[in-house]
């Protein structure tokens, strides 16, 4: 294996093949569906993916990893059935596919979800830094609760499925991880705006909405991260 790890994005690789299993069970890939993998690395999911009816793009910024699938995988290129993208994923334009997968590098995690949320996808299954997963599913009123919560939850539908230990990893991490589903929803909100609205709120999350903006409504005494999603978009839409 190739020990030039890119510790620039905190990249781990995953090692257990059991935990690849597990994950492409949970994404339970159906004939001829268009899958798109993030950062393959050495091809732990890659390899499990390729063995269903489908078409699968793998997205690979590091040389090193493109040419190893590349002789891994050649016949799979060949018969069309896997297609290898050597880019920064963050650096593409969207594109639909039925579903993504990926083990996603910690220090980009946000970006990368954000990324994934303006494509046009079924669904995703993400392994992502724990304590991330955390975030985006936390609760109104709790001290994880943020403007990434918001933001990811108003776009989309998202679940913590399973937490892994760090020790299935190398190198191994200093934290551990988690695989979490999103799913699609629809919005109806201009989501620039909205994110503009929500700095302004966060930046001053335990001060009244009242003293941040101007707004008197029923939440004018509450705090910015004791609202809901739905409570959040009242008052933007009121504010």
């Amino acid at each position: 294996m190739n020990d030039n790890f890119s510790k620039k994005y905190g990249q781990v690789f995953l090692k257990d093949h059991n935990i690849a299993l597990k994950e492409v069970s949970f994404l339970s890939p159906e004939d001829n569906e268009c899958i798109l993998e993030i950062g393959p690395g050495h091809g732990i999911l890659t390899e499990q993916l390729l063995k269903y009816n489908i078409n699968l793009t793998v997205v690979e910024p590091d040389h090193r990893f493109v040419d190893q699938l590349n002789q891994s995988y050649n016949n799979f290129i060949k018969s069309g059935k896997l297609k290898i993208i050597k880019a920064d994923f963050l650096k593409l334009a969207p594109g639909k596919y039925d579903k993504i997968i990926g083990n996603i590098p910690y220090q980009i995690s946000s970006k990368i979800v954000f990324k994934i949320l303006d494509y046009d996808f079924k669904m995703a299954i993400l392994m992502v830094q724990k304590e991330f997963a955390q975030r985006l599913v936390a609760s109104p009123g709790t001290p994880d609760y943020s403007r990434l919560t918001v933001n990811s939850g108003i776009r989309s539908q998202i679940k913590i499925l399973y937490n892994v230990s760090r020790n299935s990893f190398y190198p191994v991490p200093k934290v551990d991880s988690s695989i979490i589903l999103i799913e699609k929803r629809e919005y109806n909100i201009d989501i620039k705006k909205f994110d503009l609205f929500l700095i302004k709120l966060f930046s001053m999350r335990r001060k009244k909405i009242s003293s941040i903006i101007d707004y008197h409504g029923i939440y004018s005494d509450k705090r910015p991260y004791e609202l809901t999603i739905d409570q959040l978009i009242e008052v933007y839409s009121q504010s």
